[in-house]
């Protein structure tokens, strides 16, 4: 059985959805030549996702944690002096 004839085959056996979804994900891995321009605008705004992912990683900063409670009672202390409310 020739390569082709696997791959026949193969086809045959995939329902519809499953057939547009091979599609795409080949579509994806080797783009048609003609649409080769369309294919550097995918890879440039993935690349512009990336690096926007990237940013966003790099402004996360550490957060510890808190003591709810007590943040709250200070809180409560700067407000309203001694007079706790609990």
């Amino acid at each position: 059985m020739s390569t082709k004839e696997m791959a026949y085959s193969i086809i045959d056996q995939l329902g519809e959805e499953e057939l547009q979804g091979f599609i795409t994900l080949f579509r994806r891995l080797y783009p048609p030549k003609e649409n080769l321009e369309n294919g550097k605008q995918e890879h440039d705004e993935m690349a512009e996702r990336r690096a926007a992912f990237e940013r966003m990683k790099n402004a996360c900063r550490y957060i510890p944690d808190l003591d709810e409670k007590q943040e709250l009672a200070e809180y409560r202390e700067e407000k309203y002096g001694n007079e706790s409310a609990d």
